[in-house]
């Protein structure tokens, strides 16, 4: 059976600059109607960056969460950017390291029951220490720690980014 959903019809109900929302209305492939609510993003992409035996981790207050977290380093897409020059831009803006060499990790869909945003993610092991260029609202502490002392983190219940969690997953599988 074929379980294509065909679109009916489309309501914008919001356009903000991270995000957009719609309401489709759709035909199951049973032929009953239903709704679907959509969150549109760019995307974003994710860089797991070794610098020597350690890896770079940020951590930042997270408005919508309340918190400070671990993280890793990432950021948005800009409208018609490709992943990797998005990578090599969030690299240096966020971590000060102008990355030598990306290796493409893979990628991720965080919300797949109510988004379109994918996360692509990177592999830097090759890296020149340059400026920081933060954007003027990002307050990020940047960090180095070695794989042990991320497991430890993840194991006392400290991360709860899903984009580095990903990135571990896929660097143990494509690097390691």
């Amino acid at each position: 059976m074929d379980k294509k959903e065909t679109k009916l019809n489309s309501e914008q109900i919001y356009e903000g600059r991270v995000i957009s929302l719609r309401r489709d209305e759709v035909l199951c492939p049973n032929g009953q109607k239903s709704i679907r609510e959509v969150v549109s993003h760019l995307g974003g992409v994710g860089i797991l960056i070794k610098v020597g035996d350690k890896f770079i981790i940020e951590k930042q207050f997270r408005y919508a969460l309340g918190k400070e977290i671990y993280e890793l380093p990432a950021g948005k897409l800009e409208k018609g950017e490709e992943p990797l020059e998005a990578a090599k831009r969030e690299c240096l803006e966020e971590t000060g390291y102008r990355p030598l060499e990306m290796i493409h990790l893979g990628d991720m869909v965080p919300t797949c029951g109510y988004s379109n945003e994918v996360i692509h993610f990177y592999y830097c092991g090759k890296s020149v220490k340059e400026e920081r260029h933060l954007d003027s609202d990002e307050f990020i502490d940047v960090m180095f720690l070695t794989l042990d002392e991320i497991e430890t983190l993840i194991k006392e219940d400290k991360v709860v980014d899903s984009k580095l969690f990903t990135a571990l997953t896929l660097y143990r599988a494509k690097i390691l």
